[in-house]
C-alpha cells in the first residue's frame, strides 16, 4: 500500500463535482490551508463537455457517466430506471443540460421551519448571488461579478412566444424571471452558460484555483473507505488504477452526491447497523438515516408532430452539425454554442397549493432528435415535446450497498408513485401538458399527438402510461439528510453526527426537494458550507 507524498492535508474532499469544486476553491483561498481533492473520474478535457450542444453526446459516454440503474421499481411495473451521474471533474454539472433553477423561496423557508434557521431563503439568497454573474445584470435577486456565468435562453425561435402565450391563455401565467420574486408560470429557461461555453463549478471555481500551490487534484482516484481512529475520521483510502493508497487529513468532506456519499459512509461502517451487519461490515456508528430519504423528480413526456421543420433539426444534419461544433469550439459562436434546453413553466396541480408543485420543460424538437444525413442516417421526426415532473413527491426511496466491493455500483430504489397523492399529481401533470400544447398559440405547428396518442384518455389509461414510461429528471437528493434532530445524518453545519472530523456537502444533505432543477441549489450549499467550515461570519441578509 503506497502513501501519497505529503501525507497530511487540512482537508480531503472526496468528489470534484458541483459541490466539491466550489469547496476546493473556497477552502484553498487561505494559502496556509492544504486541500486535496479526489475524483473518481477523468479530467474534464473532452471538448464536448464545454460546448452546450455537446450534452447530447457526453450524456451517453460510459467513460464520463456512472450510468446507474435503479432496482426494479415496485409501483412502475417493476421497471429499472436509468440514472446518469457525472463521473468526471465537474460531476453531473459537466454532463447536464446546464439549467439554472434555484427553486422556490418557500422551499428554503420550509427548511427553516424544520429547525434549519440558517437555511431560510433570506439566508441562502446572498450565497446564490455570490457565485453568480447574470448576463442581465445584478439586482435584488440576481448576482453580478461571481464566477458562474448565467443567462436566459436568447433564442429567436417564434415557438418561445407561443409557449409564453400558452401559459397565459391557459391561466397559468408567465414570468420574466423564475429565480426572482415570482416563480409561477411559463418562462424562458436560464442556464449556467456564458460566452458560448458551459460555466459549471469545475470551470468557474476549480480550474482557476488549481493554480494555487496549496490545492491538489487527483483524478482517477476512487475513494473506497474513510479512515477512522475510533469515532474520528482521519483520512481516505482510495484506489487509483491497480494501486491502493491512503492519505491523511484533519477533516474529511464527502461530496460524492446522493448515491456515492451514503455508499462511502456505509462502506466505512457508518450507517444502518442491521444492513451493515448483514454484509459483515464493522459498525462504527449506527446511523439509521444514512441512505434513506431518497427523493427525486419523477417525470413523463408527451410528444406531438410538428407541421414545420425546425431550425434545430436542420442544424442536426451531419455536415452542418460538424461545422457548427467546430465553430462553437473555435469561436464560441453559432447554434452549437447555445443551450439545448428551451423553456419551462412552474404550475400548481390543484387549487389551494401555496407554491407550484409541477415543472414543465418544453422543447421545439423531438426527444428522439439526433444527427442525420440524407440516405445515410434517418431523420428524426419533426416534433415538439413536453416533459412534466412532480416537484414535491411524497414517495421516499433508499440507497443500500449491493456489495462490500467499493467498485460495485450502489443499489437504490426510488419507490416512485407509492402514494395516491403522487399518482394524482402525475395525472394532473399529464392533463396540464395537453392543455398547454393545446392552446391556440400552437395551432399553426401542432400536429397529432404521437406519444402516447389521443386514445389515452381515461385515468386508468393515463395511470398505465405513467407507470410504463415515467422516468426521472435526474435530481436525486436527501440520503444524508441535514437536520436539527438527532436522527438526521448531518447537523446544520453538515457534520456527520457521532463522528468527528467528517462532513458531507452535496445534494445528499438536502432535507427535501426544492422546486426545480437542483444544480444551482447544490452550488449554493457548497458556497454556504465553505463559510461554515472556515468559521466565517455568514453573508448579511439583504434588504
Amino acid at each position: 500500500m503506497a502513501e501519497h507524498s505529503g501525507a497530511e492535508f487540512d482537508y480531503i474532499i472526496a468528489g470534484a463535482g458541483s459541490a466539491g469544486s466550489i469547496l476546493a476553491a473556497r477552502l484553498s483561498e487561505d494559502s496556509e490551508t492544504r486541500v486535496l481533492v479526489l475524483e473518481a473520474g477523468p479530467p474534464d478535457s473532452h471538448p464536448l463537455i464545454h460546448i452546450p450542444l455537446g450534452t447530447g453526446k457526453v450524456w451517453n459516454m460510459p467513460s464520463l457517466n456512472w450510468s446507474y440503474m435503479s432496482d426494479p421499481e415496485p409501483h412502475m411495473d417493476g421497471r429499472q430506471l436509468f440514472h446518469p451521474r457525472g463521473k468526471v471533474v465537474g460531476g453531473s454539472g459537466a454532463i447536464n443540460m446546464a439549467a439554472y433553477v434555484r427553486g422556490h423561496a418557500g422551499d428554503y423557508d420550509r427548511w427553516a421551519q424544520m429547525g434549519l434557521g440558517e437555511w431560510s431563503y433570506e439566508r441562502v439568497l446572498p450565497y446564490f448571488k455570490r457565485s453568480e454573474n447574470y448576463a442581465g445584470g445584478g439586482d435584488d435577486f440576481q448576482g453580478s461579478g461571481g464566477p458562474i456565468q448565467t443567462q436566459k435562453n436568447q433564442t429567436t425561435d417564434p415557438l418561445m412566444e407561443s409557449w409564453l402565450e400558452a401559459g397565459r391563455t391557459a391561466g397559468y401565467g408567465a414570468t420574466d424571471d423564475y429565480n426572482a420574486a415570482s416563480q409561477d408560470g411559463a418562462a424562458r429557461m436560464q442556464f449556467n452558460i456564458g460566452g458560448g461555453r458551459r460555466s459549471n463549478s469545475a470551470v468557474a471555481f476549480l480550474r482557476p484555483a488549481l493554480k494555487r500551490s496549496n490545492l491538489t487534484l487527483i483524478t482517477g482516484a476512487q475513494a473506497t473507505r474513510i479512515l477512522m481512529d475510533g469515532k474520528r475520521a482521519t483520512g481516505i483510502k482510495y484506489r487509483q488504477g491497480d494501486t491502493t493508497r491512503t492519505v491523511k487529513a484533519a477533516e474529511v468532506i464527502l461530496a460524492g452526491g446522493a448515491y456515492n456519499s451514503p455508499q462511502l459512509l456505509m462502506l466505512s461502517g457508518i450507517g444502518p447497523a442491521a444492513h451493515l451487519s448483514e454484509l459483515e461490515i464493522n459498525v462504527v456508528q449506527d446511523a439509521a438515516a444514512v441512505g434513506g430519504n431518497l427523493q427525486d423528480h419523477p417525470a413523463i413526456s408527451l410528444e406531438y408532430q410538428r407541421t414545420q421543420t425546425s431550425e434545430f433539426m436542420r442544424n442536426l444534419r451531419l455536415d452542418k452539425l460538424t461545422i457548427n461544433v467546430a465553430r462553437a469550439w473555435l469561436f464560441n459562436t453559432g447554434p452549437a454554442s447555445q443551450p439545448v434546453g428551451f423553456s419551462t413553466a412552474f404550475v400548481k396541480s390543484r387549487e389551494g397549493l401555496e407554491i407550484p408543485d409541477l415543472q414543465f420543460f418544453f422543447r421545439p424538437y423531438s426527444r428522439l432528435a439526433r444527427q442525420w444525413l440524407p440516405f445515410v442516417y434517418p431523420h428524426a421526426p419533426d416534433a415538439v415535446s413536453i416533459t412534466a415532473c412532480h416537484l414535491r413527491p411524497e414517495s421516499r426511496g433508499e440507497v443500500r450497498l449491493r456489495s462490500t466491493d467499493p467498485m460495485a455500483p450502489v443499489g437504490f430504489v426510488n419507490n416512485f408513485l407509492s402514494t395516491e397523492a403522487d399518482r394524482e399529481a402525475m395525472r394532473q401533470a399529464f392533463k396540464i401538458s395537453r392543455d398547454l400544447v393545446g392552446q391556440p398559440s400552437f395551432d399553426a405547428i401542432r400536429g397529432d399527438e404521437t406519444a402516447p396518442g389521443s386514445d389515452v384518455e381515461s385515468d386508468v389509461d393515463i395511470d398505465a402510461f405513467i407507470r410504463e414510461t415515467a422516468m426521472t429528471v435526474f435530481h436525486p437528493i436527501g440520503t444524508c439528510r441535514m437536520g436539527s434532530d438527532p436522527a438526521s445524518v448531518v447537523d446544520p453545519e453538515m457534520r456527520v453526527r457521532g463522528i468527528e472530523g467528517l462532513r458531507v456537502v452535496d445534494a445528499s444533505v438536502m432535507p427535501d426537494l426544492v422546486g426545480g432543477n437542483i444544480n444551482a441549489c447544490v452550488m449554493m450549499i457548497a458556497e454556504k458550507a465553505s463559510d461554515i467550515i472556515r468559521g466565517k461570519t455568514p453573508l448579511p441578509v439583504e434588504g
